[in-house]
């Protein structure tokens, strides 16, 4: 059932449709979650787009159970969806309700007898679903449902609807709702629903807090409202580049637990640019007042949002870390934030390559057998502005005498752990793995090829910013992975069945990214986020995100042939090795 729900929500997102919203009526008030998908839009810009010649179809054909594809075949064409369907918005939503959830779509329709004849043939494959005729408001609905499904419309509108129980009667109570129980006479939906976007999903605390305000306190303590907290984000597939942007809106109290918009800051020194280098696959930046944090952190235990046991806690951890950090390193936790500035900023580079050995084992042979490889290690630098020089220089001494890995190669130049580097200058500490950079840095107080050109500069006003070239979550294993062994050329790491499915999977995963996706830009401010996600050769961004999600999906279907080969070859050296043994005993 999950599967034919998918499908007919991935069948809708390929009709054309207008620009009202006319079942919005049908979302009750105390829904906390509420999606809108604008298939106009989507339409429009998938027009150019051939999908018979999309892979997902050989799929479906060789693959799938016989009820999708026969689902597919007789009812996903486009003449049957146009007879059917309305052409205007699908919605979605989510609430809670006696301590379990309640969702469904909402979904236009031309007429009552051109859905029937749509779901007949899913229908009669669902032989307990019970039917009821002349149901809802007005007698007008016909509902077909279990206790956790239920499917119902009317002349004008499809609902189908999921619960833990009753779903049928879920069902019915929406059709009755009057405008005062719906989302449209919430405070937020008018300016929610924006024709501009192609996605839209809200999500809000409000019917939780009615829920748990009292129960919170009475268990725990918290004094909190939770409710009037909402998050909106709207996705947008532009000509060459994908745009994605989220809104933040916190009521009073919890905004005084968090108290961002005090230490979040959008300040940088662009003499931090000179000291990262000009060729980074990942730039981030983030912007941070240390001591205004710090007070906020002293401030909680003022708080009475907080329970007393919390807020005393507090107070003593503080209070005990100060006297460790005055004892070890002759300033107190409020000293050490006053060091430094507000702005730290990151980057890495494809770096060098390095020898390693792979051990590996042959079951058959029962031999052991190593190889030597080259692999590339990336280069991070890392630059966190400072107030003031000479603490920053005192501390690094003061702790080195107290036993920290570090070396002095020369003044405010050091080696930690003979795997990174720290030099410090008049505003910033840089900490690198890179040694070549890092003494440039320390002879030039720059790196000779630097960032000092960013071609992006201006995005570096928000709070926290991130670039990637490419696919940032690749690159960012690649380098975490690596850490390990960076410096270790003959380390030994058993790689049995290094090319199997799965690694193959991740390296084609990745080249089909890179594949079909460029730069990322995402920023974060204190009233929400946004990205940019940009296509390769400024393409079509929601046919380059088609064909993506096609090929991925070809990928996998390789994978599951490979993961099954992989299986019956791990069987087949199983029973060798018990036949061997079988032998070998009996010898």
């Amino acid at each position: 059932m999950k599967k034919l729900l998918s499908l007919l929500t991935i069948t809708f997102l390929f009709a054309s449709c207008s620009k009202t919203i006319d079942e919005a009526y049908l979302v009750p008030k105390d829904a906390i979650g509420v999606m809108y998908i604008n298939l106009e839009s989507l339409s429009k810009k998938s027009q150019d787009l051939d999908f018979s010649k999309l892979s997902i179809n050989t799929i479906i054909e060789d693959k799938a159970p016989e009820e999708i594809k026969d689902f597919v075949n007789q009812l996903m064409t486009q003449d049957n969806i146009n007879n059917t369907f309305r052409k205007e918005y699908i919605l979605g939503f989510g609430s809670f309700k006696r301590m379990s959830g309640v969702g469904g779509l909402i979904l236009p329709i031309k007429d009552a007898a051109s859905f029937e004849a749509f779901i007949k043939p899913m229908i009669d494959k669902l032989s307990n679903l019970e039917k009821e005729d002349n149901v809802g408001k007005d007698n007008a609905y016909t509902v077909y449902s279990d206790r956790e499904f239920a499917i119902g419309y009317n002349d004008k509108t499809a609902l189908i609807i999921g619960a833990n129980n009753y779903a049928a009667a879920e069902l019915k109570d929406l059709t009755d709702l009057e405008r005062q129980e719906s989302i449209l006479a919430t405070n937020y939906f008018d300016d929610f629903f924006d024709t501009k976007q192609d996605i839209g999903v809200h999500v809000t605390s409000t019917p939780l807090g009615d829920t748990f305000d009292g129960i919170l306190n009475a268990f725990s303590g918290f004094d909190i409202d939770l409710e009037n907290n909402n998050i909106t984000y709207y996705g947008s597939f532009e000509n060459d580049h994908l745009h994605t942007d989220t809104k933040l809106k916190l009521n009073n109290d919890i905004k005084s637990l968090i108290a961002y918009d005090k230490w979040m800051t959008t300040s940088y020194s662009k003499s931090m640019l000179n000291a990262l280098p000009n060729d980074p696959l990942v730039v981030t930046k983030m912007s941070i007042d240390f001591e205004a944090f710090y007070e906020h952190i002293v401030s909680l235990q003022d708080n009475k949002l907080l329970p007393v046991q919390i807020r005393e806690e507090l107070k003593k951890n503080m209070e005990r870390s100060d006297r460790e950090a005055s004892k070890e390193i002759g300033m107190t936790t409020s000293d050490f934030t006053a060091l430094f500035d507000e702005t730290i900023m990151f980057a890495l580079t494809e770096g060098k390559t390095v020898k390693d050995s792979v051990y590996s084992y042959d079951y058959y042979s029962r031999e052991e057998s190593y190889k030597l490889i080259e692999k590339k290690v990336p280069n991070m630098y890392g630059a966190i502005a400072i107030k003031d020089k000479s603490k920053v220089s005192n501390f690094l001494s003061l702790i080195k005498e107290k036993g920290a890995p570090l070396q002095e190669i020369s003044k405010d130049y050091y080696r930690v752990d003979n795997e990174a580097f720290v030099v410090i200058t008049d505003d910033l500490i840089l900490i690198t793995n890179d040694e070549e950079r890092a003494s440039q840095m320390k002879n030039n107080g720059q790196l000779t090829n630097n960032l000092s050109d960013f071609k992006h500069k201006d995005k570096l006003s928000h709070s926290m910013y991130v670039y990637s070239k490419g696919n940032i979550g690749a690159i960012t294993n690649d380098f975490s992975s690596s850490l390990t062994n960076m410096f270790n050329p003959y380390g030994r790491y058993n790689t049995y069945d290094s090319n199997n499915a799965m690694s193959k999977l991740s390296e084609t995963s990745n080249e089909l990214y890179e594949k079909y996706y460029g730069e990322i830009h995402y920023f974060v401010d204190v009233d929400g986020s946004e990205s940019f996600l940009y296509t390769k050769g400024g393409k079509n961004s929601l046919i380059q995100s088609i064909k993506y999600g096609d090929e991925l999906a070809k990928t996998m279907s390789t994978f599951e042939d490979d993961l099954k080969e992989e299986e019956v070859t791990e069987e087949v050296i199983e029973e060798i090795i018990e036949i061997e043994e079988v032998e070998e005993t009996t010898n």
